[in-house]
């Protein structure tokens, strides 16, 4: 157990016992017991390297796997990727060996470019993606609804699963392309739709004919205009870890096909094939290539690149540091540096590309990775570069861990503080287990109840939570006081 986490015990058994006359109380603990808290992580950093998560399954993925899926994906066609020719990534052969799709998918992944089918790269092949591009479009065809009003017939939902929930998120997906482009979507029950969505197997059919995804791993497909049909995997979906927001952005990429967008090798852009991110609306860089096919509503959602500044803000999502001393909030769709002056927001997806907005809890670990929890998933990142195998359920990284937290923090000997509502709960890094004392009242450390964030520096913890700011002491209770962070 931690040094802190024995504080607790002691406080515990001090409020407890406290009160009765005949029990001899505890006596207070000294500043060294607790100081654990505030130690700088400096001087923790050069003492551990220890990951504080439980390992990664690698998945099984052979080399005919792979292939399969990198030619499903593309990999190996002339075929525009963000302006960029595929086939003249590498060489001019039309058809290219496995070193090199891998090397190319490799790059436009941010792994090593090894073109060997390593852990990493097996991590992202192997996870859930997007189908191969279905269509009769060609090279030099702009792919496009010559209308501005489509309708959409659900075929089938889900075997056993409550129609309610479907229809009101893909009615949402829908809702939220109407909002930046000049398209109207209206759900109707006839067989002549112009988009019919179905869910199925890997063998299913597309408005009575066979249709079959490539591989077990394909989360949907989706057929380009003027067919535009959509059809999703219902292994993936309203099963196990996957949740409401994982159908949400795959309905959202689906539709982007439907609708004419390709795949994009950005993970800031909702069009980037591989698994869920948990974007809830289309990315700017996705508003800006519909807009380019469709045009601009007039009176919809604006496409915002920068936020207000930080000083307006009257409560941030999460806060967050850097091995610079570079201090940063994230509030909705943006991150302010509070080392600027009069910092305004700047997009989450620009600094921390596949990270979505409205973050929970953040922290950097000891080891110098940025760790950000939404919901029930976490993303972890070295430097701006997601790593392989993510976004990961909370529930399978660190056992005991509460969902949809308020704040986080480390102490300095590594392990996480998890605040949500009126208790916090400590998970030990060097037994990757919950501390015994876990949940405890928050009010014991002296911090009110549903805290906005908290930030862990090399010098000092506070939390925060409106414009309040508490900072940790050395008696280990945290009191109010003064932060020109979030001052203009």
């Amino acid at each position: 157990m931690s040094t802190y986490g024995i504080f607790v015990l002691v406080v515990l058994i001090t409020c407890e016992l406290c009160s009765n006359a005949v029990v001899r109380c505890a006596p207070s603990p000294t500043s060294a017991n607790v100081r654990s808290l505030a130690r700088s992580k400096s001087s923790a950093n050069n003492q551990t390297t220890l990951d504080p998560t439980e390992a990664l399954e690698i998945p099984q993925v052979s080399e005919l796997d792979a292939e399969i899926v990198l030619r499903g994906l593309g990999y190996n066609e002339v075929d525009e990727v963000d302006g960029l020719s595929i086939s003249q990534r590498m060489s001019d052969s039309s058809e290219k060996s496995l070193t090199d799709l891998i090397r190319i998918f490799q790059r436009e992944h941010g792994l090593d470019e090894s073109g060997v089918l390593d852990d990493d790269t097996k991590l992202v092949i192997g996870s859930p993606h997007c189908g191969s591009k279905r269509s009769s479009k060609t090279a030099n065809d702009v792919s496009k609804w010559t209308k501005k009003s489509l309708t959409y017939r659900i075929h089938n939902f889900p075997r056993g699963k409550s129609p309610g929930p479907i229809r009101k998120l893909l009615a949402q997906a829908f809702s939220e392309w109407s909002k930046v482009t000049n398209l109207d979507f209206q759900e109707v029950d006839t067989e002549d739709s112009d988009i019919e969505i179905g869910f199925g197997g890997q063998v299913h059919h597309q408005r009575g004919d066979k249709c079959m995804f490539d591989d077990s791993k394909t989360l949907a497909h989706a057929y380009y205009p003027e067919v535009g049909d959509i059809h999703f995997n219902s292994q993936y979906f309203f099963e196990g870890d996957t949740s409401l927001t994982d159908f949400l952005d795959t309905a959202l990429h689906e539709i982007g096909h439907s609708l004419g967008l390709e795949h994009s090798s950005s993970k800031a852009s909702l069009m980037h094939p591989t698994e869920s991110n948990g974007f809830t609306e289309p990315q700017p860089m996705d508003v800006q290539k519909i807009q380019a096919l469709y045009g601009v509503r007039r009176g919809g959602r604006a496409t915002e690149t920068s936020g207000p500044k930080l000083c307006t803000l009257s409560k941030i999502d999460a806060a967050i540091d850097d091995d610079n001393g570079n201090v940063y909030f994230l509030a909705g769709n943006y991150f302010y540096n509070a080392n600027k002056t009069r910092s305004k927001g700047e997009l989450i997806s620009s600094k921390w590309p596949g990270l979505p907005g409205n973050i929970d809890a953040a922290f950097r670990y000891l080891d110098g990775r940025s760790y950000f929890f939404k919901g029930d998933k976490y993303w972890r990142f070295k430097g701006s570069r997601l790593e392989p195998g993510h976004p990961r359920s909370i529930r399978k990284a660190f056992p005991g861990l509460p969902s949809n937290c308020d704040a986080m923090i480390v102490d300095g000997d590594g392990d996480i503080y998890a605040f949500r509502g009126n208790q916090y709960w400590v998970y030990e890094t060097k037994t990757k287990k919950i501390s015994s004392l876990s949940p405890s009242s928050i009010r014991l450390l002296g911090l009110p109840n549903n805290l906005d964030a908290a930030l862990d520096t090399e010098t000092t913890i506070g939390a925060f939570k409106g414009t309040s700011y508490y900072e940790a002491q050395v008696n280990g209770k945290f009191r109010t006081t003064h932060s020109s962070l979030l001052v203009c």
